[in-house]
């Protein structure tokens, strides 16, 4: 969960995020959830179950559905290591 690897996707989905057509409410929502993944992921605080529920609501935003794969392929590479 904290590999420097799950910190560069994560701040591509933020990017991507920017980007996305999405009312104003669901991005500030996908926002503030990116924020405070980054803070825990800094923290080291971030463990698998909490991230992959986190992502689950993160992929329901248009637009963000290839990086959310991305970071789940990491976070899961993590899990299993």
């Amino acid at each position: 969960m904290h590999s420097p690897r799950t910190r560069t996707e994560l701040l591509r989905c933020r990017e991507t995020l920017a980007q996305a057509e999405v009312s104003d409410e669901l991005r500030e929502l996908a926002e503030e959830l990116l924020e405070r993944l980054l803070g825990m992921h800094d923290a080291r605080r971030l463990n698998g179950p909490v991230f992959l529920l986190a992502l689950d609501s993160l992929e329901l935003v248009p637009g963000l559905q290839v990086c959310v794969e991305a970071l789940r392929a990491a976070v899961l590479r993590e899990v299993d290591a």
